[in-house]
């Protein structure tokens, strides 16, 4: 798998949040972002949001390699954050997350199975597993639509 290029990180050179995910991202294999993802998940999830589609392909894997980690215990910054760039990717660009979609779905359920390892203060979050059960929903029928 190679890496993705700067055009495909930042789409619109102009662009100020793609220009920091290049700046954050650009020449990182999936090992080198989950390690920026446990460091500070919080700030280079915003990156996931702004990266082109071929980039953010690549580079969830690391994102979800770290919520599936033991090091996101107790991250309900990175869990409150992440279902937005879910919700934000899959309502702007769908077709382009096809490839990616069982594994997005697959992310989901796991997040709602193990909520209580990543210490969601309901007072600030309220409770995400909704969201995270209908973005599951939303990204399986997004899979399966490939396979009809």
């Amino acid at each position: 798998m190679r890496l993705p290029t700067e055009d495909e990180i930042n789409p619109v050179p102009e662009f100020l949040d793609g220009q920091s995910a290049v700046k954050h991202f650009l020449g990182k294999d999936l090992e080198q972002a989950e390690q920026m993802f446990r460091q500070a998940g919080l700030v280079y999830q915003e990156d996931l949001m702004f990266m082109g589609p071929a980039a953010f392909r690549f580079y969830v894997q690391a994102a979800i390699s770290y919520l599936r980690s033991d090091s996101a215990t107790g991250d309900s910054d990175m869990i409150n954050c992440f279902a937005g760039v879910l919700r934000f990717r899959l309502e702007y660009e769908a077709d382009e997350l096809v490839p990616v979609a069982e594994m997005l779905a697959s992310v989901c359920g796991f997040i709602v199975l193990n909520y209580e390892r990543f210490d969601v203060t309901p007072k600030i979050y309220g409770d995400l597993r909704p969201r995270y059960e209908a973005l599951r929903n939303c990204y399986q029928r997004l899979g399966e639509s490939v396979r009809a």
